[in-house]
């Protein structure tokens, strides 16, 4: 996976947007899931909801884990959820952003017959048109100073 900015919010004009801010608690994917299921049936994309529940449970679950692995003092920072919806050059699609609070990158591993995990990205991969992660800048950013956004547009 090449470090690709992909599908930014903020240079295009659209006209659904929903935000969730969740504890770094191993809860919060289950929680990040059922909202975006809500948020998109609510937005009338329910055509939609079963890629982005496994989407965003698989990107929240990474921030979550990446987030609790590093040594901390106090409490653990947000992980935040972000979805879009609704412009010209995407109307027939979904973003979905998940940030953290760790620079690192995402990698997509090959995990073995018997491990419970290591497929997270691999899922994204095959139900998203595009996905890909980068880091915020200060200026302007979704998520404010430092961290990494991973996101995946769901398309038709």
């Amino acid at each position: 996976m090449s470090h690709r900015r992909g599908p930014s919010p903020g240079s295009r004009s659209w006209t659904r947007h929903d935000f969730l801010e969740l504890g770094a608690f191993p809860g919060a994917p289950g929680c990040a899931r059922g909202h975006a299921v809500n948020v998109l049936r609510e937005w009338g994309l329910k055509a939609f909801a079963d890629a982005a529940e496994m989407v965003v449970s698989e990107l929240a679950t990474n921030s979550v884990r990446a987030t609790r692995a590093v040594p901390r003092i106090g409490p653990y920072p947000p992980v935040r959820l972000w979805l879009f919806a609704g412009t010209a050059h995407f109307e027939a699609g979904v973003l979905v952003h998940v940030w953290d609070a760790v620079g690192g990158c995402p990698v997509p591993r090959e995990a073995g017959p018997d491990e419970e995990s290591g497929r997270g990205l691999m899922i994204v991969d095959a139900l998203s048109a595009d996905w890909g992660h980068y880091h915020p800048t200060p200026e302007g950013s979704l998520a404010g100073t430092g961290g990494k956004i991973t996101w995946a547009y769901l398309a038709q």
